[in-house]
């Protein structure tokens, strides 16, 4: 099942949509088993853009176009 590309924000509404449905208690047994398959898919999806978005903040980009690591205080 693959996952289409989404942004973090449509990820994790989507999410809260599966968590929601999850919680009623309502579905049955293999809507529940797909829900909680989507689920985990969105969440990889949200960790990979989370990383990607980490690794891209951690450059400082100088003036004149130099990419250099960024040191935050205490690592």
């Amino acid at each position: 099942m693959a996952t289409k590309k989404k942004t973090f924000e449509e990820a994790i509404a989507e999410l809260e949509t599966i968590v929601e449905a999850l919680e009623n208690g309502s579905a049955s047994l293999e809507d529940s088993l797909d829900m909680y398959q989507k689920g985990i898919e969105l969440t990889k999806l949200c960790q990979d853009k989370l990383q990607t978005a980490e690794k891209r903040m951690a450059k400082v980009v100088t003036d004149t176009g130099e990419e250099i690591p960024f040191e935050a205080d205490g690592e």
